[in-house]
């Protein structure tokens, strides 16, 4: 595993094969202040000199350029018997020496090349163009190289090679290393926001945050607060700002203050020589600062006034440029000024800044927009207010949030205003607060005062996300109503049904509804972007569970996988929580306890769907599994009632309970499962209440979750729901044909778990006129699907570091009473290699026979 802020392993493998490869070259590798020129060198040097190369490094100061051969000085053995040698002709000879008679393999690496001495620069070239030595050089972008090094260019020897950006995750990795431990996601999004992918940049502000007594802990992690920039790095951009000129600081000036420009607001001649300097990076239509970090430093050494003027200018220049970034910017700057903008103004940038992500920025303009309305007698413009309530509480601000929404509803000015804000403050309320009381107060109170019977259609539907939730969804169809004939109010109305009915779907497990509404709400994401934000992911989360309804658990669990590689995403904890279940289903338990566990923090932070509380039963699910009673009860311990309100999170801990039950051996394991699956039936989470069966049916208790299972309505019973039935109905049947015969279903959809218990509990009715034939099959399934899970059913019982796979595959097989010539037809082995393996199980285990073999290995079965 790299350590944080390294460089791609690939990629400095690939960049050491061209230089081994290109005898008589020099490379260039250029990034900004800071951003690892010097250390992605050093690795390259490393890896040069593990292939046999004699690397020979050395640095330029600019301290050092008045000295002649002052860079190349370390290259010259000091010898005593000779006498100060002060002759740059002597130096420069005897450095050719040193370097030229080895030049095959030998890799120059000169750190700061921009720095070099003339007559350094000039070596170099001779080196490089006569001698066929590799040269290595590192500067930062913008910097101008010695004439002789642009000469290498110029004849096609120099190749340059930037410094690739950090990944998030590496920038993750970097602030965590700078502070000592995991810090928690709002400040890994508000120290990325501001600073970027800038390993430096980051570990100074981290030291700033940890030297000036900012930083807290909190259950989240480490909180860093936000720190000034240090001194040091203050110099970093000031010396940065000097590689553009002074001829355009005017132009740097207005980007440090906006931020970002749509191009043609500044001359292409400073466009171009800011991107080469590296503060700026420029697209075909846009312009922004490098990161906000820079532009801070830049507005701050501005003179106050100075700053006013230059904020000024900016606003005046976006004048006309409607495109919703140049609004945001516009109306952001002028809200500084002397002249506030129009309060919708303000609330249209809140929107915006809430569609971006930069919650922060949402509450402060939302907050000014309030004022301004109050001060100026105007109407309250209730999305900002919304708005600002949905980004105080993705900050933390909790008990903000909550005025938020009350105000929201309380000063709407009309139907649809109130609609809208009704509408959020029940999700708010019901999911979020975990309050259903009060979000059927509010939305009842609400609909009593709207008279407009789009807005109340409107309205009504909006409830039904949160009602699904509770296990309350109204018997009649609703269809929506329509708030505004355009604009991010339209959309939400007709985006609002569709989310509701694909929910309703997903969770029911009527696969062919959930993907006709993903197909049909898709489209409308984007408009609604600025009031649920998050609604193309939610559809492509549908999509992962109805792939897992739809008995294509793998396809599922790679697409959990996926998204929940992305920390720094506002919906990362539903993806992990859907790798961590998926995982489960698929026999890997180890896997899915460490994504149930980082599911539990993650969503603690944001959770798009009342799913903390499915994601602390997760964990209690695979913990109790796992045999960790401990960590189990302690989870279910902190399961709230108003989490366990919910449908979903319900079933989720009364498979935690039953699996504590059935470690501990208790005579009827799966009561808290049926009695949950009871209580869930007809509440319309029947693919939820599938899977919690499923349990109940692995612990060999089919019959009463059967029944429930049975009752189903045949557009809820999709193929893994009659999977799980097939499976139920063979066991409680006794049939090892039909049980054989369902394990092998299950392992194809990807229910490895499952399909192992299946072929076990087949293995157990040895009885059975049919058993010796299933037998056979079931104890390929055994061994194949055996050698999947994780951890090992060796591993979990003890016996791993006694019998090797094969021996536990034998010793499996034995204890079915299965004859050796059966086991070996089974296990592709040979009559003698069956008896050793025997053999060699009776020693290690210390049993006697196969009655003593069948006790030990049914025991480390269900360990």
């Amino acid at each position: 595993m790299k350590s944080p802020g390294a460089p791609d392993g690939d990629r400095v493998a690939a960049l050491a094969d061209r230089i081994e490869a290109g005898r008589g070259r020099a490379w260039l590798i250029e990034g900004v202040p800071g951003a690892g020129a010097t250390h992605l060198s050093e690795h390259l040097a490393d890896r040069l000199g593990e292939r046999g190369f004699d690397v020979v490094r050395t640095f330029a100061l600019p301290e050092l350029r008045g000295i002649p051969l002052a860079a190349l000085l370390p290259l010259l053995r000091l010898d005593p018997t000779r006498e100060a040698d002060d002759d740059p002709a002597r130096r420069l000879q005897r450095v050719t020496a040193r370097l030229a008679g080895t030049a095959k393999t030998t890799v120059l690496v000169i750190d700061a090349a921009a720095w070099l001495d003339d007559v350094s620069a000039a070596a170099v070239h001779q080196l490089v163009r006569s001698y066929g030595v590799r040269v290595l050089l590192t500067a930062r972008v913008g910097q101008t190289l010695p004439a002789p090094l642009r000469r290498l260019g110029d004849e096609g020897l120099l190749e340059r090679i930037a410094v690739p950006p950090l990944s998030d995750d590496d920038a993750v990795a970097v602030i965590d290393l700078a502070a000592g431990g995991r810090v928690s996601p709002p400040s890994l999004v508000a120290f990325l926001d501001r600073v970027g992918a800038h390993p430096l940049f980051l570990s100074l502000l981290v030291a700033q945050s940890l030297r000036s007594g900012l930083a807290r802990q909190t259950p989240l992690g480490l909180d860093l607060g936000r720190p000034s920039p240090p001194s040091r790095l203050r110099e970093l951009v000031a010396e940065w700002v000097e590689l553009a000129g002074s001829a355009r600081a005017e132009a740097l000036g207005l980007l440090a203050v906006s931020t970002s420009l749509p191009r043609d607001v500044l001359a292409e001649a400073d466009v171009a020589a800011l991107v080469e300097a590296g503060l700026a990076v420029g697209t075909p239509d846009r312009v922004r600062i490098v990161s906000p970090l820079v532009g801070e430093v830049i507005s701050d050494g501005m003179p106050p006034a100075h700053r006013r003027e230059t904020a000024a200018h900016a606003s005046a220049r976006l004048t006309g440029y409607d495109d919703p970034r140049s609004r945001l910017t516009r109306i952001t700057l002028a809200s500084d000024g002397d002249t506030p903008p129009a309060t919708e103004e303000l609330a249209a940038a809140a929107r915006t800044c809430t569609a971006l992500g930069f919650h922060a920025l949402a509450v402060d303009l939302g907050s000014r927009a309030l004022a301004l309305a109050e001060e100026r007698r105007e109407p309250v413009p209730t999305d900002a207010v919304v708005l600002r309530g949905e980004s105080l509480w993705l900050l933390g601000r909790h008990d903000e949030a909550d005025r938020a929404m009350d105000l929201a509803v309380r000063v709407a000015p009309d139907d649809a205003a109130l609609a809208l804000a009704a509408s959020r403050a029940g999700s708010y309320w019901s999911l979020r607060r975990e309050d259903p009381a009060r979000a059927y107060r509010v939305t009842g109170d609400a609909l009593e005062r709207i008279t407009d019977p789009q807005a109340a259609a409107f309205l009504r539907t909006s409830m039904t996300k949160w009602q699904i939730m509770l296990g309350d969804l109204p018997r009649e169809t609703l269809t929506g109503g329509r708030l505004g004939t355009d604009g991010a109010e339209a959309a939400v109305a007709s985006l609002d049904p569709m989310l509701s009915a694909v929910l309703a779907a997903c969770l029911s497990g009527d696969t062919v509804a959930a993907r006709a509404g993903i197909a049909a709400g898709r489209p409308h994401a984007q408009a609604a972007l600025a009031v649920i934000r998050h609604a193309a992911e939610l559809f492509d989360y549908a999509e992962a569970v109805a792939d897992c309804a739809d008995a294509n658990l793998p396809a599922a669990r790679e697409a959990f996988r996926e998204h929940a590689t992305h920390r720094l995403s506002e919906a990362v904890g539903i993806w992990t929580l859907g790798a961590s279940w998926s995982a489960f289903m698929q026999g890997d338990a180890d896997g899915a306890l460490l994504h149930a566990r980082e599911a539990t923090y993650e969503l603690a932070w944001r959770d798009l769907l009342a799913f903390e509380g499915l994601a602390i039963g997760t964990r209690a699910t695979v913990a109790a599994w796992l045999g960790r009673p401990a960590e189990a009860q302690e989870c279910l311990d902190r399961l709230t009632p108003g989490m366990r309100a919910l449908v979903i999170t319900d079933l989720e801990a009364a498979q935690a309970e039953s699996w504590l039950a059935f470690r501990a051996g208790a005579p009827s394991p799966a009561a808290p499962v049926e009695r949950a699956v009871e209580a869930a039936e007809g509440r319309h989470h029947d693919w939820w209440l599938a899977l919690a069966a499923l349990s109940a049916i692995r612990m060999g208790q089919p019959s009463a979750v059967l029944a429930v299972l049975r009752r189903f309505p045949a557009h809820h019973a999709g193929p893994s729901v009659r999977l799980f039935v097939a499976y139920g109905e063979a066991l409680e049947q006794g049939d090892p044909t039909a049980l054989v015969a369902a394990a092998q279903g299950l392992e194809t959809a990807g229910y490895l778990a499952a399909a192992y218990d299946a072929a076990r509990q087949t293995l157990a009715l040895g009885a059975h006129p049919d058993a010796a034939t299933a037998a056979r099959r079931a104890r390929v399934i055994v061994t194949r699907v055996g050698a999947l899970l994780s951890p090992s059913p060796t591993a979990r019982s003890g016996v791993a570091d006694l019998l090797t796979a094969r021996e536990w595959a034998v010793a499996s097989a034995a204890a079915t009473r299965a004859r050796n010539r059966e086991i070996a037809e089974s296990l592709g082995l040979s009559h003698r290699t069956v008896e050793n393996h025997l053999a060699a199980v009776y020693r290690k285990l210390g049993v006697s026979g196969r009655d003593e073999l069948r006790e030990v290995v049914t025991a480390a079965a269900i360990a």
